[in-house]
């Protein structure tokens, strides 16, 4: 209508005449109206073709719009990931890895989903990007793969000012006699723990307070001369401000090997990268601090 001639037409939108006639043509017979007229000077719309003048401008725009949707999200400057992984590790390790992310992608949405049970099984089933968890032997073998990004440890804690705190190297036999929180018995920490003792050749103390709940541990360990086992990266913060002394035990029972989980042989989109990127470059500089 804007043209005024079906060649001026046909040359805007990069089409041949011919294809742009019988796309008119088509057009009619769905309708059942006629929407231009021949004249000697070229083609002039029907009262029917005005009367879509409006609607046909609204899908010209809207296609744009979604044509540059499309293009945002073949980027990664738009969309939404979803990223999932246990409270502790999502808490302890994404909020850096998310700000600059939001730098580099600022029209960019991360849904962050903090949960321990079913991870993986909601992972293969679709409702995650990706999973930021421990990396179990129990992992599923098939339809998942599995990328390394750091190991944090279990290690010791008590208050600054506990016995035990003044000593750089604890033997089993030292921690026998000694007041305990746990985990609950059923949590993979508490069996790294059981055989750390069975190796030993001695038998798992027993607990005054069981949690799965670490804040509630910590904060027992902080007021009283109980210890307890818990991951490294969740007491950095009370470590860094001198209210709890973690000490490291020499075994590899203590070893959290800490990475990404995806579902196999899917493509990452370009948010997805950047966001493995940015965690990969985030977990290379924690491990050198803490090597320091």
């Amino acid at each position: 209508m804007e043209e005024g001639s079906l060649g001026k037409a046909a040359q805007r939108l990069n089409i041949s005449q011919p294809a742009l006639t019988k796309s008119i043509q088509r057009l009619e017979e769905e309708l059942g109206v006629r929407l231009f007229d021949r004249e000697s000077r070229g083609m002039k719309p029907t009262f029917y073709a005005d009367s879509l003048r409006g609607y046909a401008k609204a899908a010209c725009i809207g296609m744009a719009e979604a044509e540059s949707q499309i293009a945002s999200l073949r980027s990664g400057t738009e969309g939404i990931i979803t990223v999932a992984g246990p409270p502790q590790i999502v808490t302890g390790l994404l909020p850096e890895v998310l700000v600059r992310l939001s730098q580099e992608r600022p029209k960019l949405q991360v849904r962050i989903v903090g949960q321990n049970k079913e991870l993986f099984t909601d992972l293969l089933e679709g409702h995650f990007n990706l999973v930021v968890a421990m990396l179990y032997n129990e992992l599923p073998k098939h339809g998942l793969s599995k990328q390394w990004l750091f190991d944090d440890r279990l290690v010791l804690v008590m208050r600054p000012d506990h016995p035990l705190a003044r000593r750089r190297k604890v033997k089993p036999s030292d921690l026998i006699d000694q007041k305990w929180v746990f985990a609950d018995s059923d949590t993979w920490s508490q069996h790294r723990l059981r055989l750390f003792f069975e190796q030993a050749g001695l038998t798992v103390p027993w607990a005054r307070f069981e949690s799965r709940n670490p804040e509630i541990l910590k904060s027992i360990i902080m007021i009283s001369d109980h210890i307890g086992m818990v991951a490294r990266m969740g007491v950095e913060k009370e470590v860094a401000q001198g209210l709890l002394k973690a000490i490291e035990i020499d075994s590899p029972l203590m070893l959290r090997p800490i990475g990404i989980v995806r579902r196999e042989n899917e493509p990452a989109s370009p948010a997805v990268k950047s966001f493995v990127r940015i965690i990969e470059e985030v977990c290379k500089a924690r491990s050198r601090a803490v090597r320091r």
